[in-house]
């Protein structure tokens, strides 16, 4: 995904799982990430996808 387009509190899915991003770091093109039960990693920002499903605020799908 384009490093732009991405913005803290949004969730996202990478083949590590979904998270919401904690941390946009536009010089080094990473982010880091808050899965579900509270683990966090660093991911490049082109491995992951918006999680459109989800919302800030909420944990589940619709």
């Amino acid at each position: 995904m384009d490093v732009s387009k991405l913005e803290k509190g949004m969730w996202v899915e990478s083949e590590l799982g979904v998270g919401k991003v904690l941390v946009v770091d536009k010089e080094h093109h990473t982010v880091l990430l808050e899965g579900l039960n509270d683990e966090q990693w660093a991911e490049d920002a082109q491995a992951v996808e918006a999680q459109e499903q989800m919302h800030v605020g909420c944990d589940k799908y619709y």
